[in-house]
């Protein structure tokens, strides 16, 4: 049996590649760590979310909830960045990226920020009114990367 050209060969591979990967990131979150029986399933429907530090990347939330999310921009008053987490700071804000995700995808994002363990997964209110949530390093934490 004739071989393909080599071009057609390369092509298929790649395609398959590809595919494979698209199956893993959708249906095998196996990258992310598992949560504890502690920390409670989000109420269903549509969540949205307020993303600042590496949730505000698509490619982050393409790999994490599996899928692309498309998100626009948004403020997030009364807070400001201190490297990985949100501190209260009175006329401060917070430019970020507001996304919507279901229940199962922010189970997901709860995974990838390790809720409950590093981070708290808190409800604000955007500059523009709506309620959003937003992930802040539990205080414990804080306090540990404060620590010169």
């Amino acid at each position: 049996m004739p071989q393909p050209p080599r071009p057609l060969r390369l092509l298929i591979v790649i395609l398959l590649v590809v595919l494979a990967a698209v199956v893993v990131i959708r249906h095998l979150p196996f990258y992310l760590p598992r949560l504890g029986p502690e920390v409670a399933q989000p109420a269903p429907g549509a969540h949205l979310v307020f993303g600042y530090a590496t949730l505000a990347s698509p490619l982050v939330r393409y790999v994490v909830v599996g899928r692309a999310v498309p998100s626009e921009p948004g403020r997030l008053a009364g807070l400001r960045r201190e490297g990985r987490d949100a501190r209260p700071a009175p006329g401060a804000r917070i430019e970020g990226r507001v996304f919507v995700v279901s229940a199962p995808e922010l189970r997901r994002l709860d995974r990838y920020e390790r809720l409950g363990t590093l981070y708290e997964r808190v409800p604000v209110v955007l500059e523009d009114g709506r309620g959003a949530w937003v992930y802040r390093l539990l205080p414990a934490r804080a306090a540990e990367e404060a620590i010169p």
